[in-house]
């Protein structure tokens, strides 16, 4: 585990089922971090494949490890934000991987503006194994907040790239409520409530595209 600081400046949040195709990149992208000022919670809903065997794997790499059942991911990553003990969080899928500058880039944009809740930085995605990087895309507060951050008209806010501070997170109640799907939609929404979405050409995360996941591009 990464003891050297009792309150790092980042948790790293990964919520997982029956991940076990891909956590083991998710993970590695996270332990191999440029920078080591985070912390590392992984919350598994008692998965029945191959996902425990490999999160045990690399249990002394991981801070806090938690295998119990939940009522989705989105409770999930609610329980994780609440026991975390950073100051920013970053939300990464079991699928998806970051950047391996990825805290490094996110500390420098919120120690050079200490006032932003929240960021998105660059569009990354993954298909058959090949990483993409698109750019920012600047997102206007009333979009956010109309729900018009969609496909449909201005385009969805890629959640592996957006972080966000704990405090906002707490602020605006989190997801208020448990979805199944698209809860980082109604999240980004309750965000707009109280604070703007700030864009940054810095790489954070990438989504995976593949057959049979419950989200696509």
């Amino acid at each position: 585990m990464y003891k050297k600081r009792t309150r790092p400046y980042i948790s790293i949040i990964t919520p997982n089922y029956n991940g076990g195709r891909y956590i083991e990149k998710t993970i590695k992208s996270v332990i191999n971090q440029s920078c080591k000022n985070f912390e590392y919670l992984v919350f598994d809903a008692c998965s029945n494949d191959n996902s425990l065997k490999i999160i045990r794997k690399y249990k002394k790499k991981i801070n806090h490890i938690s295998i119990k059942k939940d009522k989705g991911t989105y409770h999930a990553i609610d329980m994780a934000i609440k026991k975390s003990k950073g100051e920013v969080i970053i939300w990464i899928n079991s699928d998806d991987i970051l950047d391996k500058n990825a805290v490094l880039n996110v500390i420098k944009v919120f120690k050079f503006d200490s006032r932003l809740e929240w960021i998105t930085g660059i569009n990354g995605y993954i298909k058959k194994n090949i990483i993409f990087s698109g750019i920012p895309y600047y997102y206007p507060n009333y979009i956010i907040k109309n729900s018009l951050a969609h496909h449909n008209f201005w385009g969805f806010i890629q959640q592996e790239s957006v972080v966000f501070k704990k405090k906002l997170f707490i602020k605006s109640k989190g997801f208020k409520k448990n979805y199944n799907i698209a809860g980082d939609f109604h999240l980004w929404k309750n965000f707009s409530e109280y604070s703007e979405l700030k864009s940054y050409f810095i790489k954070i995360g990438y989504f995976r595209s593949w057959y049979g996941q419950s989200s696509k591009l």
